[in-house]
């Protein structure tokens, strides 16, 4: 069993942070900013983080946003952190560190905490949708993360709505972001979006607000169809449903309406009903995914 473990959670405005030891308990959790741009600044931000614990931990487990090639340690891609392509982080930051490091991409390390432990525990066959900016996701095939040919399974966000595949604004993450709904929400208010977030549609959705009701709805029947296709395709036993918002029940009772609606519709066909979950780990599944692969890989 691997012994206390520096976990890493690196986003495109911060490194999260935390230890973590073999019975899955979160410490001294921090997040420094995430630099752009520049390898060096880049590789300089983790390995600070890793000298307040020198001598604390075995080694450093690490999310990463892009597709990421985990078993050589490089990331293929790095999205909006511009680092270029085949950046050979695990060389790099443990020639700076002198310990054991891991790396996964973001999305399937949260998948990966919720198939060891989490909402899709025991589960052979299952799907985490991570609704972010982006929509994060994953296959689980045998309980273990699907990776995939070219590491790219799961990578849900540019999936194309139609036949315009030049923007953002056709993909499944340009309707169901969460920049999405809070636009369509800002709009049915009458508002500038840039002046709400998340918290205050859910607010106003609380309040029982007709309209933005009505925009979180065609939001979720979004989502609705965009689960029944997965599970046409994949036929998982269970859908997990995670990222900030997964945690507002009135979302989640919403996709549920939709999801039945469909359901009903669809009757006829005779063909599964999709299982959905709100995931386990919330806003710590990462750093545990994280961890999960690190014990994979290093025991």
């Amino acid at each position: 069993m691997a012994g206390i473990c520096l976990t890493l959670d690196v986003g495109g405005s911060s490194i999260k942070y935390a230890l973590i030891d073999s019975d899955r308990n979160l410490t001294h959790h921090g997040k420094v900013p995430s630099p752009h741009g520049s390898r060096s600044a880049h590789l300089d931000a983790m390995a600070g983080i890793y000298e307040q614990f020198r001598g604390q931990v075995e080694g450093i487990a690490i999310s990463y946003p892009g597709i990421i090639d985990s078993e050589a340690g490089i990331c293929k891609t790095t999205g909006a952190l511009e680092l270029g392509l085949d950046f050979p982080l695990v060389q790099e930051l443990e020639a700076r560190c002198g310990v054991p490091v891991t790396v996964m991409n973001d999305a399937k390390a949260a998948a990966l905490a919720e198939a060891s432990w989490g909402a899709l525990a025991g589960c052979a066959d299952g799907v985490v949708i991570v609704l972010g900016t982006g929509i994060g996701g994953a296959l689980i095939q045998d309980g273990k993360v699907r990776m995939g040919k070219h590491f790219s399974a799961g990578e849900f966000s540019t999936i194309s709505m139609d036949e315009h595949v030049e923007t953002i604004e056709h993909t499944w993450c340009g309707l169901n972001g969460s920049s999405k709904l809070i636009t369509t929400a800002a709009y049915a208010k009458g508002v500038d979006p840039a002046s709400i977030n998340g918290e205050d549609v859910f607010c106003w959705v609380n309040e029982g607000d007709p309209a933005v009701c009505m925009a979180l709805d065609r939001f979720t029947a979004q989502l609705a169809v965009m689960i029944r296709n997965l599970q046409l395709i994949y036929d998982p036993e269970r859908v997990a449903i995670g990222g900030g918002i997964s945690q507002q029940p009135k979302l989640m009772e919403s996709l549920q309406k939709n999801l039945d609606q469909l359901h009903r519709m669809a009757a006829i066909y005779g063909m599964p009903e999709a299982q959905v979950v709100t995931c386990k780990y919330y806003n710590d599944a990462n750093l545990i995914g994280a961890y999960a692969y690190y014990v994979q890989r290093r025991g």
